[in-house]
């Protein structure tokens, strides 16, 4: 669930005058903007490309609508990374998300990488680490003292981790493996997508600051944006159609036809869901957590979980009874 934090830093250098959302950020990650549009492969399984036309700006990061995918998520990716011979003990950004691009940025919507590269901006306008930022400006603020990229460098944090488990069928009971990898084992700098470790209790901190619009780490203007639509209408259109089968996603999302991206998460964008209100943000992370803020009905709430890999077909329903419960006990189901 490390998207949340990265997401509300961008947004306070947003609020600070460091960047804009619509300013093209290619100067600031330029790795990331030399990578070409992969557009097929010829018999032989090289890949094609074509050269980006369109501006890459921190709207289209935030929102996933940059082009930028994960390879264990999109099929042509995970090809690509076969020909490069993309090491999956890669410990950078760079080294880890040397892939190309699915379409222009704007053009549609493919969730994936484009949140590290945030990560990067924010190191590059301030020149501090994103540990480092992060700390001061949003873990500090709300005394979130369970959070960290770096649970080996905090002996306090590092002695109440709990291992990871692994379910491979998503049916047999969990297991420890502890020479197994994870999304964390290889990485050597913060990431914006993911790496973060942190109690559930530290996170809910973050769901509540967001929630009651305390102005702890967002003011009040710029909390606002984060819960209403931003997608294009081509990437809302691919995000529909996405969300038609939501098997990459974890948690309840029934095909009602009505969702956005706000600048952190999913959006609700309409009155169609059983409970969730309209401009409600939720999300997820890859051990089978999720997380929900909905300002309408005054709740919010964190479900954590240590297994992999995602979408384990029985924490779903969990997740959902969780969520579902949390609305009923404030009257609002």
């Amino acid at each position: 669930m490390t998207k949340l934090h990265t997401s509300v830093a961008a947004l306070q250098l947003v609020e600070r005058g460091f960047v804009t959302l619509e300013e093209d950020v290619s100067d600031l990650i330029p790795s990331f903007a030399k990578q070409k549009i992969l557009t097929g492969f010829t018999d032989d399984g090289t890949p094609t490309f074509r050269k980006r036309k369109k501006p890459v700006t921190l709207r289209h990061l935030l929102t996933h609508s940059a082009g930028a995918g994960y390879p264990f998520l999109h099929e042509s990716l995970h090809k690509f990374v076969q020909w490069k011979k993309l090491s999956k003990e890669a410990g950078t950004v760079d080294e880890l998300f040397d892939t190309p691009l699915l379409y222009e940025p704007g053009e549609g919507f493919l969730y994936g990488s484009a949140a590290d590269r945030v990560g990067q901006v924010i190191e590059k306008l301030t020149g501090q680490s994103l540990e480092e930022y992060m700390r001061e400006h949003i873990w500090e603020p709300l005394g979130m003292d369970s959070t960290t990229f770096f649970p080996e460098q905090h002996p306090h944090i590092q002695a109440r981790r709990v291992p990871m488990t692994f379910s491979a069928d998503g049916k047999s009971p969990a297991a420890e493996n502890p020479d197994a990898p994870t999304f964390t084992t290889f990485l050597r700098e913060p990431f914006g997508g993911q790496g973060l470790f942190a109690s559930m209790r530290d996170h809910g901190k973050l769901l509540h600051s967001l929630l009651v619009d305390d102005g702890k780490v967002l003011n009040r203007e710029t909390a606002a944006m984060m819960f209403r639509p931003q997608l294009s209408s081509a990437s809302k259109r691919d995000l529909l159609d996405k969300m038609q089968n939501p098997w990459w996603v974890v948690g309840d999302f029934p095909p009602t036809g009505e969702y956005d991206w706000g600048l952190a998460s999913i959006l609700i964008d309409g009155d169609s869901h059983p409970y969730r209100r309209n401009g409600a943000l939720a999300w997820y992370g890859a051990a089978n957590t999720f997380w929900f803020i909905d300002r309408e009905a005054g709740v919010c709430g964190v479900f954590g979980t240590q297994v992999l890999p995602p979408f384990n077909s029985r924490i779903k329903p969990l997740i959902k009874a969780f969520e579902e419960e949390t609305y009923r006990r404030v009257g609002k189901l």
